[in-house]
């Protein structure tokens, strides 16, 4: 049987589709009285991708988060340390005098904060209804792809500074490897996104 509104194969006893939450065709009220709409609906899903390119979804495979790493790790080994750069620079200039010194570390702390956005934006974590993706890289990309059926263990580890600013990291382990396949790094709502990928990874 198929799901009318995600076209997804789904198993003839099923009640409600695992992909998409729709009710299936043939279902009674009273068979299904047992699950409210926030059950059917635990997980959103969306059809167009936002971040990755839309030709590497598969068909009826849906979207249910994309999103970059935290920007605030970005910020503290990189941006932080262009801003006090860009700051020592214009203060050497204006106090000193050292127009070409403070040129200079104006020029390098720029490029600094420059290199921290590029590698904040060049990575995109996402998770489909069918795989977890990870797609990074500036000119050249790099893909990782896991299917959902393939993830055993999904680990959480949050630091001080992580917790303070809301992200952390997710580590998941797939059959047939000995330890950990992946981690999503400084993902943002490391809580959420952990429940995302267990629920969907569970169905």
């Amino acid at each position: 049987m198929y799901c009318s509104k995600c076209g997804k194969e789904v198993d003839e006893s099923s009640e409600f589709c695992k992909y998409c939450g729709a009710r299936l065709a043939g279902d009674t009220p009273e068979a299904s009285s047992n699950l409210t709409v926030e059950d059917a609906e635990a997980v959103p899903t969306y059809e167009t991708p936002r971040m990755i390119p839309s030709d590497m979804i598969e068909r009826n495979e849906r979207m249910v988060f994309e999103t970059h790493p935290s920007m605030m790790e970005a910020f503290f080994k990189y941006i932080a340390g262009g801003i006090l750069l860009i700051a020592g620079g214009i203060t050497l200039m204006v106090v000193l005098g050292w127009v070409i010194v403070g040129w200079v570390l104006i020029g390098a702390g720029v490029i600094i904060g420059l290199i921290g956005f590029i590698k904040w934006r060049s990575v995109v974590y996402a998770l489909t209804t069918d795989r977890i993706i990870v797609l990074s890289g500036v000119l050249s990309k790099h893909l990782y792809e896991n299917r959902l059926e393939r993830v055993q263990d999904i680990r959480m580890d949050i630091s001080v500074r992580q917790r303070i600013f809301n992200y952390g990291d997710i580590s998941i382990t797939t059959a047939g490897t000995g330890g950990v396949e992946y981690i999503w790094r400084n993902i943002p709502e490391p809580r959420k996104r952990q429940r995302q990928l267990r629920t969907v990874a569970a169905e």
